[in-house]
C-alpha cells in the first residue's frame, strides 16, 4: 500500500507517501527503529498505523500479514516507543516571542500563543473503573487539555485523567510547579479559551451572557450590535482552529473514536503517539489533510454547544481586574475601529 497510489497509501495509512517514508527514515535515523530478519521498518510502521488509523484489530493483520500475533504486538509496541521518542521534537510550547499568522483573525491577538480547550477522548478500561472515566454525558472517556498553535499544531496535551475529572482539577494538574512537562505561560502572553473558563492571567476568554459560537452567529444573521458582540465574534472566529484541531486529529486517527482493545496505560500512550504524529504531519502539509478539514468544518457547523452556567467555570486561574480590564479595552477597542470602518464605507 505504500508503494501503491497516493490514494491509497493516505487512504490505508492516514500519510501520503513521501510522509510515510520520511517518517520511517526518522524513526531509523533518531529513534533506532531496525529492520528485523523478516520485516523492514516500513511494515512494521504500516502496520502500526493501520491498527491506529483505522481501529484494526491485530488478529486482522495477522491474516494479511501472515504474522503471529506475538510478531505483531511486539512490532507494535516497538513502533509506539519510537514514536513517543519524538514527543519533545514535535509537542512543545512555543518560542514567546512568536507572533500570530499575517491574518485579520489574530490580527487583535497579537500576545496569544494559539489556543486551549479540554477534549474527551473514548477509552476502554476495566468495568470497576468505569464509574470514574464516565464523563457527564455518560461515556467513558478521558479528559485531555489541549494547547494548539495558528497553524493547529499541538503544543501541549495531556492525557490520562479520569472523563469524571473536572477542567479546572485537569488544568491544575498541568499548571503544577513541580511538574517536569508542566504548561507554562510566558507573562505578558496567553491563550484564547472558550466561556467555561475564567477570564485571567494567560487565559482570555469570551463575555458571558453574549452570544459567541459561530454557529449562533450564522443563524442569527445579524451583525454585532455592540462591543461584546464584535469581540465575541472574533474570538470564536480565532478561538475555532484548537476546535479544527480536535476534529482533524479524531477524523484521521480512527481509534480515537472507538473503544480499543488495548490496556488503559497502553490507549493514554497511544493517545500520546497521535498528536506527535499529527503535528510530523502538518509540518508536512499536504492537500489531503485539507479534504478531512472540510469535513471537520461541516461536523462542526451542526455541533450543539452546552449553555455554561457559573457553576460549570473553570476557575484554576483567578480573576484579576487588570485582565478583566484589558478585555474590556480591547473590546471597545475593536469596536470602535469597527465603527470607523463602517462609517468611511458609506461615505
Amino acid at each position: 500500500m505504500y508503494n501503491g497510489s497516493e490514494v491509497t497509501c493516505y487512504d490505508e495509512l492516514r500519510l501520503t507517501k513521501r510522509n510515510f517514508h520520511d517518517l520511517c527514515t526518522m524513526l531509523r535515523m533518531k529513534c533506532g527503529l531496525k529492520d528485523s530478519i523478516y520485516v523492514t521498518v516500513e511494515e512494521k510502521v504500516a502496520m502500526f498505523l493501520l491498527v491506529v488509523g483505522h481501529g484494526i484489530k491485530m488478529r486482522v493483520l495477522r491474516g494479511t500479514y501472515k504474522r503471529s500475533l506475538e510478531t505483531i504486538s511486539r512490532h507494535f509496541s516497538n513502533v509506539l516507543a519510537a514514536i513517543l521518542s519524538l514527543t519533545g521534537e514535535f509537542i512543545k510550547l512555543p518560542d514567546p516571542s512568536i507572533e500570530p499568522p499575517d491574518d485579520y483573525k489574530w490580527k487583535w491577538f497579537g500576545n496569544a500563543l494559539g489556543a486551549l480547550d479540554g477534549c474527551h477522548v473514548d477509552v476502554s478500561v476495566v468495568a470497576a473503573d468505569e464509574g470514574r472515566y464516565r464523563n457527564r454525558k455518560q461515556d467513558v472517556t478521558t479528559n485531555m487539555p489541549g494547547v494548539v498553535d495558528w497553524n493547529m499544531k499541538f503544543l501541549y496535551v495531556l492525557p490520562g485523567w479520569e472523563g469524571s475529572a473536572s477542567d479546572s482539577r485537569v488544568l491544575r494538574d498541568a499548571m503544577r510547579n513541580d511538574r517536569q512537562d508542566a504548561f507554562v505561560i510566558p507573562h505578558g502572553k496567553y491563550y484564547l479559551v472558550d466561556a467555561g473558563y475564567t477570564n485571567g492571567p494567560g487565559f482570555l476568554a469570551p463575555f458571558i451572557s453574549t452570544r459567541y459560537h459561530l454557529k449562533e452567529w450564522v443563524s442569527s444573521q445579524q451583525q454585532p450590535q455592540t462591543d461584546k458582540e464584535l469581540y465575541n465574534l472574533r474570538h470564536s472566529r480565532a478561538r475555532n482552529v484548537v476546535e479544527r484541531t480536535f476534529g482533524l486529529w479524531k477524523k484521521k486517527w480512527a481509534i480515537l473514536r472507538i473503544q480499543s482493545f488495548f490496556d488503559i496505560k497502553d490507549q493514554i500512550r497511544i493517545i500520546n503517539a497521535c498528536c506527535v504524529l499529527h503535528d510530523f504531519a502538518k509540518d508536512r502539509q499536504h492537500m489531503m489533510d485539507d479534504l478531512l478539514l472540510q469535513e471537520v468544518d461541516v461536523d462542526l457547523e451542526n455541533l450543539e454547544h452546552e449553555a455554561v452556567d457559573d457553576t460549570d467555570l473553570i476557575t484554576s486561574v483567578q480573576v484579576t481586574n487588570e485582565w478583566t480590564n484589558c478585555r474590556q479595552q480591547l473590546s471597545q477597542d475593536m469596536y470602535a475601529e469597527y465603527l470607523l470602518r463602517h462609517a468611511e464605507l458609506e461615505m
